[in-house]
């Protein structure tokens, strides 16, 4: 009697590395979005960012809105699910990025997070240290969000996804800087560098460890000649 062959079931995409690092940075986003995002959103954090609410209010729902639809375009871009709706998930996390980062931007820069505390206006000699560190995060953001844009334009689609995901890296930088300033056993990089090692570590480390996956097979062994 013959037996018919069965096959294996395929490895969910999650069990993957690049499934498991995504769930991963997802997973560490939650407690970051519901200690940071939420009391703007619930409007209780109104009256501590009066004068400039309405910008936090902005970063918050870009930041959301570059952490739900990048994660998901992601998602749809390395499973091919789901992929007609690939373009669409794609401009709201542009578009939704380009709020945050930008309102982060002007909120690092700004007198109401400087060295002393004063109504919103800018003077760059009063920017804190953190200040300059978050908003070089939030500037990079922008250029790598503005490169993939320019590679799908271009159907350059190898370098659309590698920008993506660092755009998609440095998103969740600027959860990451907020995990540091919330966690009491990392409370010291807070303190050295009057800030600076918090925003600085927590941006540029992701990206490099991103970079060097990135072009890990750029740097490969040639094959050898026969």
């Amino acid at each position: 009697m013959a037996t018919v062959p069965t096959t294996a079931n395929p490895r969910s995409w999650w069990l993957t590395l690049p499934g498991l690092v995504l769930l991963l940075a997802i997973l560490s986003t939650l407690p970051a979005w519901w200690l940071v995002a939420w009391p703007v959103f619930s409007l209780s954090a109104s009256t501590r960012h009066a004068g400039h609410f309405a910008l936090v209010y902005a970063h918050a729902m870009g930041g959301t809105c570059m952490l739900v639809f990048g994660a998901l375009n992601l998602y749809i871009g390395a499973t091919r699910r789901w992929h007609r709706f690939h373009r669409y998930v794609g401009f709201g996390y542009l578009i939704g990025g380009a709020f945050g980062a930008s309102a982060a931007f002007s909120l690092a820069l700004a007198t109401v997070h400087g060295k002393v505390i004063k109504p919103f206006a800018f003077e760059l000699t009063q920017v804190s240290d953190l200040g300059w560190a978050l908003a070089a995060l939030s500037l990079s953001w922008m250029l790598c969000a503005a490169m993939a844009w320019r590679a799908a334009r271009n159907r350059r689609y190898d370098n659309h996804r590698a920008w993506m995901i660092r755009s998609y890296v440095l998103t969740w930088s600027f959860v990451l800087c907020r995990l540091i300033g919330k966690t009491p056993a990392l409370a010291v990089l807070g303190e050295l560098g009057n800030g600076a090692a918090q925003g600085w570590l927590s941006w540029l480390v992701p990206m490099a460890i991103a970079e060097v996956a990135l072009q890990w097979r750029a740097g490969a062994a040639l094959p050898a000649r026969r």
